[in-house]
């Protein structure tokens, strides 16, 4: 990500674009990795390999299951909506986007934990997700709670830094009042950032990015882990599988 910032300020768009579209996509490599460390302890270059890419489906296909679920119920939902002419109100389209992702984004925190600690199926990894939050749905609200406030507090540390370590280039806009100065900014472009800040500020946000970006996800990670560590204890895993009618069968 400090590279993707330092290639959007130095001007390279689209170089920055497809690095930035090449971390999404590596990301779920690094969530399998993290979660195999965390479970079973091993750390070797080999074995994390063999987890990143092992894992790197099963956590990405209920991701992308859980998207077109949304995306379908969604569609189902705006149907009735547009009978009674409330199709085209940006705020009932808003209300019902907000209605259909925040109890899947809940529902869905564990997608990646059992995914990886469990191996579980697709569906099956979507509703051991569901069943878990379920045991504890304070604890998964409490997660986001928590997971918030710390993003908020290192961000803010993070621009506080930034600020002092900038402070010279932003002096000739002292003496504006506070609406001034949000009129000014908000007209910025990309080229009247990189002519304030100059190359050196340049470095400077792209390391800030990268430590503030370096401290948040693995804290989520791991944070996360541990509440999915809890909550699994309080019920056994039952290993096992469907047969084609539909039938469990315990290993």
């Amino acid at each position: 990500m400090t590279g993707v910032i330092w290639l959007e300020f130095s001007g390279n768009m689209f170089l920055a674009g497809k690095i930035a579209m090449l971390a999404f996509i590596a990301f779920p490599f690094f969530v399998g990795m993290t979660n195999h460390i965390l479970n079973t302890g091993e750390s070797s270059a080999r074995s994390l390999l063999t987890a990143g890419l092992k894992n790197f489906f099963p956590i990405i296909l209920p991701c992308i299951m859980l998207g077109g679920m949304m995306f379908l119920m969604v569609l189902l939902l705006s149907i009735p909506l547009s009978i009674m002419g409330f199709g085209e109100d940006p705020y009932t389209l808003s209300g019902l986007m907000l209605g259909v992702s925040i109890p899947a984004l809940i529902f869905s925190l564990y997608i990646d934990n059992v995914a990886v600690c469990e191996k579980r199926k697709i569906f099956d990894t979507l509703k051991r997700s569901m069943e878990l939050v379920g045991l504890n749905f304070f604890g998964a609200i409490g997660y986001y709670i928590t997971s918030a406030l710390f993003f908020v507090a290192v961000s803010l540390f993070g621009a506080f830094l930034w600020g002092i370590i900038l402070a010279d280039k932003f002096t000739r806009f002292i003496g504006m009042n506070m609406t001034t100065q949000q009129e000014t900014f908000s007209q910025f472009t990309m080229t009247d950032w990189q002519t304030l800040i100059g190359p050196e500020g340049v470095i400077v946000t792209s390391v800030i990015f990268g430590i503030v970006t370096l401290i948040i996800v693995p804290f989520l990670l791991v944070f996360k882990f541990q509440c999915y560590r809890e909550v699994s204890d309080q019920t056994p895993v039952e290993f096992g599988e469907y047969d084609e009618k539909g039938r469990w069968y315990k290993y």
